[in-house]
């Protein structure tokens, strides 16, 4: 839990004012907003873009989300996400997904979302997902005194809300494939864990099923937008059903008399059927309106 060594050196060199804070481990932007209780608003996060004239960091804040046509405008380049493996290669002393929102520090041109203007306070990740970096907004904004400044970003209730449902779904995921992971060796225990975390994980997807499947909800606003994605919006809706369904028969199958090895082996299979699930929304919204809601 530690500043990466590039940044730290950065703000070093420029001495800057700013205290570094640490909270519970989060792999997303809104999450770690939420675990070190700060507004998301406040809290810089990242996102790496390229195209064959080299890479270009976008900073925007962790409430709103990144509209990659909107940089392509203004910046008059062909802009794309960048592909995990070359954050390692960026960005060698980060944890995946933690890159700090200075891209002069690491060498690479910036944009910066126009909304920080405002902002008393910023917060960012210093290299780890447990580390924040808390600094004066003035000094925030001097440090990208050289970046590209615009409206890159877009405030979508329906978006917010999905980001919202999304990171609830993944911690559910990961409490299960926890519980399911857990020594076998105290059966009864073992069961009443796992029947604990499949009961939230069934919960959270009821509730995103709700909300992405009402009249006005984030389904329905895809079609809307992008008629063309009809079909995959309701590919989506058919996944739920199953995956519903699926939570439904396994909290019955952790209450029978499968064995706790053959239930560990169905667990992980839903496991990755929400994953994958969790990959085509994201890949479909992306597509209807050019944002991006993987990942921070």
């Amino acid at each position: 839990m530690s500043l990466a060594h590039t940044l730290e050196n950065y703000l070093l060199d420029r001495g800057v004012r700013y205290t570094v804070e640490h909270h519970a481990a989060s792999t997303t932007s809104l999450g770690t907003a939420r675990k070190a209780r700060v507004d998301e608003a406040s809290l810089a996060k990242s996102v790496v873009l390229d195209d064959d004239r080299g890479f270009v960091l976008a900073v925007l804040p962790a409430s709103r989300m990144l509209e990659i046509g909107r940089v392509r405008n203004q910046l008059g380049r062909p802009l794309h996400l960048s592909r995990e493996y070359e954050m390692v290669r960026l960005f060698p002393d980060c944890a995946l997904g933690a890159v700090p929102p200075l891209g002069a520090a690491y060498g690479l041109p910036t944009v910066v979302d126009a909304s920080f203007d405002d902002r008393d306070e910023i917060f960012f990740e210093g290299g780890d997902h447990e580390t924040l970096v808390r600094m004066d907004g003035g000094e925030f904004l001097g440090l990208l005194a050289t970046a590209a400044v615009g409206e890159i970003t877009r405030d979508r209730k329906n978006l917010a809300t999905a980001i919202e449902l999304k990171e609830r779904l993944y911690d559910s995921l990961i409490s299960v494939r926890r519980a399911v992971g857990a020594p076998i060796a105290s059966g009864t225990r073992w069961r009443t864990r796992l029947r604990r975390e499949l009961l939230k994980l069934a919960r959270a997807a009821d509730d995103h099923v709700a909300d992405t499947e009402a009249p006005d909800g984030l389904l329905a606003e895809i079609v809307a937008e992008a008629p063309r994605l009809w079909r995959r919006a309701e590919g989506l809706r058919a996944e739920h059903e199953t995956l519903v369904a699926e939570c439904a028969c396994m909290l019955q199958r952790v209450e029978g008399v499968d064995s706790p090895l053959s239930l560990r082996s169905q667990v992980n299979v839903l496991l990755g059927r929400f994953e994958r699930h969790r990959y085509r929304g994201a890949d479909l919204v992306y597509e209807a309106f050019d944002v991006d809601i993987g990942g921070g």
